[in-house]
């Protein structure tokens, strides 16, 4: 499993803040995302956010250690190979959800031209990892939550609607 798998040791990362001046030295296990870094530093800087950003302001959570508030997190994953610059969803591989102990990996119609070693297709089911007893994502336990892949299916749809491809959304 590389960076460019949708499994934890391709998209968990760490970020880090440094400004003795302002923040106190943590360790923190919250849930952020690089859509995160833009309005705090932003904010950090006393300007004026724009509204509709994407991504969470963090810069007062980061001040005060008060825990950041958000129950989900959302990414997805494509080939490198661009095959239509005007439909992205061509090269969509995955999209993703992690919310609390729970991560829902969807993987697409379609098969890879290319870095097929670095984006397995071996399971093309819904893909549902209890992060908490199995951080390592390697026992697939969608068959046993059907109402988990149900919810989280309902999120990614809302939060990246998908027109263009197929995909699994129930495990059978």
């Amino acid at each position: 499993r590389s960076k460019q798998t949708p499994y934890e040791t391709g998209i968990r990362q760490p970020i880090f803040f440094n400004w003795p001046a302002k923040l106190k030295p943590a360790d923190r296990d919250e849930l952020v995302s690089s859509i995160d870094l833009f309005p705090t530093i932003v904010r950090a800087t006393g300007a004026r956010l724009p509204k509709g950003l994407p991504g969470l302001d963090l810069w007062s959570n980061l001040q005060n250690g008060k825990k950041i508030k958000r129950k989900a997190i959302f990414g997805e994953g494509f080939a490198h190979d661009i095959a239509d610059l005007h439909n992205p969803q061509e090269t969509l591989l995955y999209r993703w959800a992690i919310e609390g102990r729970w991560k829902l990996l969807l993987t697409y119609d379609g098969e890879v031209a290319h870095y097929q070693t670095t984006h397995p297709r071996d399971e093309k089911r819904p893909q549902l990892f209890d992060l908490l007893k199995d951080p390592h994502e390697t026992k697939n336990v969608a068959g046993n939550n059907p109402d988990v892949v149900k919810r989280l299916v309902k999120k990614i749809d809302s939060w990246y609607p998908v027109t263009e491809r197929n995909v699994v959304k129930v495990f059978e």
